[in-house]
């Protein structure tokens, strides 16, 4: 038997929480709910694998689930060099209502974006749109507005059902 969960929350590593909550705030209007100061003793570095650190930790309440900027101390690694094709690469994605006109606030800000929305015309998530930002990190925050059938009621129903065996084209080729 498998057990039943519900998506709870996903954690980002950030350099600098002050920044990324900047960040964050600046470009979702999304502030913290909840900040801690985390010391981890002998059993709770052992059950996150890791040595003994401390941590400094803010909980932002997107709809309903709970995103986690964490920083560590000490720092492992100054700078993220991973790329979305890494093994074990993990990003968020965001939902607007209109990909366009957030594309548009987010350059005149000078946020990183590497290219305009990019739009599936056809197929299960036809209607879709999607582009990548970049957190002051340089990590993908996924964004996307969403066609009929790439909502979690739809897929779970399964509505628009696709095939790896026909892959779904986005964007111009």
């Amino acid at each position: 038997m498998a057990v039943k969960v519900k998506f709870h929350h996903i954690g980002i590593t950030v350099t600098s929480l002050e920044r990324t909550l900047a960040f964050f705030e600046d470009a979702f209007g999304v502030v913290p709910g909840m900040a801690l100061h985390v010391k981890s003793g002998a059993d709770t570095a052992q059950a996150l694998g890791l040595p003994e650190h401390e941590q400094r930790v803010a909980l932002l309440a997107i709809g309903d689930v709970i995103f986690e900027l964490i920083e560590f101390h000490p720092v492992r690694r100054a700078a993220f060099d991973g790329r979305q094709d890494d093994i074990g690469y993990a990003y968020p994605c965001l939902s607007v209502e209109d990909i366009d006109a957030a594309y548009h606030e987010w350059t005149a800000k000078g946020y990183t974006i590497h290219a305009k929305p990019q739009v599936t015309e056809h197929g299960p998530v036809a209607g879709s749109k999607f582009m990548i930002l970049k957190d002051p990190d340089g990590k993908n925050i996924e964004i996307v507005e969403t066609g009929k059938y790439l909502v979690a009621s739809n897929i779970r129903a399964g509505e628009g059902t696709a095939s790896l065996d026909d892959p779904v084209v986005i964007g111009k080729h």
